[in-house]
């Protein structure tokens, strides 16, 4: 079915949708074009409409262009980037390769191509070329689809199983969550059929589901595949008040921790979703710090943890290493925390936690975190 672009200018959600895509896309340029073992990146909007609404404002497919093209001055080893877009509409995909025209460049080797298939048609279609694909290549998908009943789950654990794909998902929740019920009977009425599949795929358990973020965390968990890949959600509420999901799914703890930094960037007191609100309530970081510094606590109590496994740990949680250097402090001077430096099992330095991706991947532990204040 083609994309329905109704709406005579970008709503707020429709906004806060791109926004995410976009600031995410941004930075996951910014780190591949400048990483080593990495010359070639593909980008994949599945549904990309025509590109442009009525009232002027851009769409996905030409943000993405125009996110290329800011990303190119880092792209000093002329790393190849195609960015594809798909619809199942011609006659919006012919639309679209005439705003794109001439926004190619075979100097900074930047290709556009185009194809007019049914979203997971063409996802089934290239599955099985993802994982032939060179070791130095790296893949996006992003997938804002019409409403629900395209979206299969196998596909998406087939793109993402070679290690190189990450995905960017849309979902309508509030319909979802509203004919949930629908789905419980073995026999269902046709229309809520595709509904019942989708539950039925990803083994949502409806009858525990209260609430449209509760949708939200259930889909989130059950889009990891039983914890093979990282998952981060971002509610976003229209203006009636029913929300919307953006899905993030990786196998690169470095791809997570760039997707919490765009959900903090956009909702900073919160790091969870656009409300359309912007009334600034400065309690509401503070609680969600109370929030972390919690479950440290509690982690801590309960086990020796080293600075790899925390890092993990924090950004699983949705929070930046940044919370997590304020909490420790705290926790530190509060004596109820203390460090250890792993090598030589002497006082660490104080304030040296060493939370990040470069420590992640090291092939031993820098700073083991215990319980008390260690005197």
């Amino acid at each position: 079915m083609p994309k329905k672009e109704t709406a005579d200018s970008v709503q707020a959600h429709t906004e806060a949708k791109l926004q995410f895509y976009t600031k995410y896309l941004e930075r996951y340029l910014q780190i591949l074009l400048v990483a080593q073992g990495i010359n070639k990146i593909n980008i994949y909007d599945l549904y990309c409409g025509a590109g442009q609404y009525s009232d002027g404002n851009t769409g996905s497919a030409v943000r993405a262009v125009d996110a290329v093209w800011a990303a190119q001055v880092k792209n000093t080893l002329r790393k190849a980037v195609n960015l594809h877009l798909n619809d199942l509409n011609v006659e919006k995909v012919a639309n679209l390769r005439g705003i794109l025209a001439n926004k190619e460049s075979a100097e900074k080797r930047f290709s556009i191509s185009f194809s007019t298939f049914e979203a997971f048609e063409f996802l089934r279609k290239i599955a099985p070329e993802l994982p032939k694909q060179d070791s130095q290549t790296r893949n996006l998908l992003f997938i804002d689809p019409y409403g629900y009943k395209d979206i299969d789950k196998q596909s998406l654990h087939t793109v993402l199983s070679s290690g190189r794909t990450e995905v960017v998902l849309f979902l309508p929740i509030e319909q979802m969550y509203r004919f949930r019920n629908k789905t419980t009977d073995d026999e269902v009425d046709n229309s809520y059929v595709p509904l019942k599949h989708f539950v039925e795929q990803f083994e949502l358990d409806v009858a525990s589901i209260c609430s449209e973020k509760d949708f939200i965390s259930a889909l989130e968990a059950a889009l990891s595949f039983g914890g093979k890949y990282y998952t981060a959600s971002y509610s976003i509420r229209n203006h009636t008040g029913h929300h919307y999901g953006m899905f993030f799914i990786t196998s690169n703890l470095l791809g997570l921790e760039k997707i919490i930094e765009v959900k903090w960037e956009l909702d900073s007191q919160r790091g969870q979703g656009f409300t359309g609100n912007d009334q600034l309530d400065f309690f509401l970081e503070t609680d969600r710090l109370s929030d972390l510094r919690g479950v440290i606590v509690d982690l801590v109590g309960s086990e020796e943890i080293d600075n790899r496994s925390m890092y993990e740990f924090v950004l699983k949680k949705g929070f930046r290493p940044k919370h997590a250097n304020e909490v420790l402090r705290r926790l530190f001077d509060d004596g109820l925390i203390h460090t250890v430096d792993a090598i030589s099992q002497q006082r660490a330095r104080k304030g040296s936690f060493k939370l990040n991706y470069r420590e992640f991947k090291t092939d031993r532990a820098s700073i083991i975190y215990r319980g008390g204040s260690g005197e």
